[in-house]
């Protein structure tokens, strides 16, 4: 586990290797039931479970520890009773493409900022963290998708991310109802 030394609204950013990352799936399907419970379409419905959620985290294990997928977290300093972690209240991932003619290229996906802990710049935090291992790694061209006409959608663009387009109809809102989502893109040379 290492951290950038970057600190935002009282958290710190943190890229979770393969251990750190499992040890903090609790707190991660913790924060993604928040993500959903306050709107966010994140792949889940209303009504999600930490089972649900655990799951999702889990199933990312091998791609976390072959270093296809890197996870970044905001966290808290840890309360008395549990030291170690912390308290998570922000992640993204840095996904990696595997295939040989796109070694440039990488998707940022699952930017949830826990709702105690919005408009601190943590979610700016948690996209520099991940745009900079990027660029460690030479993945300049990265891709992104959102809900339209959300506040992650003006976070991305006020951070100089590109709209490729808009689609109707992409993917259901927590309540069931169907919602446009907008791509984006960010090319790091520039």
């Amino acid at each position: 586990m290492t951290t950038d030394g970057t600190e935002a609204g009282q958290a710190e950013i943190v890229e979770l290797d393969a251990d750190a990352y499992v040890t903090a799936i609790p707190g991660l399907a913790a924060l993604l039931i928040d993500a959903v419970d306050g709107g966010a379409s994140v792949n889940f419905l209303a009504g999600v479970t930490d089972e649900e959620t655990r799951a999702w985290w889990t199933e990312r294990i091998p791609q976390i520890a072959d270093e296809t997928i890197t996870a970044f977290v905001a966290r808290r300093p840890a309360p008395r009773a549990d030291p170690d972690t912390g308290c998570i209240v922000g992640s993204t991932l840095l996904i990696r493409s595997r295939n040989p003619n796109a070694r440039h290229r990488a998707e940022i996906a699952k930017v949830l900022v826990h709702r105690s802990a919005r408009r601190r710049g943590l979610g700016r935090a948690l996209m520099e963290a991940a745009e900079q291992r990027a660029r460690a790694d030479g993945r300049w061209l990265l891709m992104l998708d959102t809900q339209a006409g959300t506040a992650a959608e003006a976070l991305y663009r006020s951070t100089g991310w590109q709209e490729l387009g808009t689609m109707p109809n992409h993917s259901y809102r927590t309540d069931g109802v169907l919602t446009a989502t907008t791509f984006f893109w960010k090319d790091l040379r520039d």
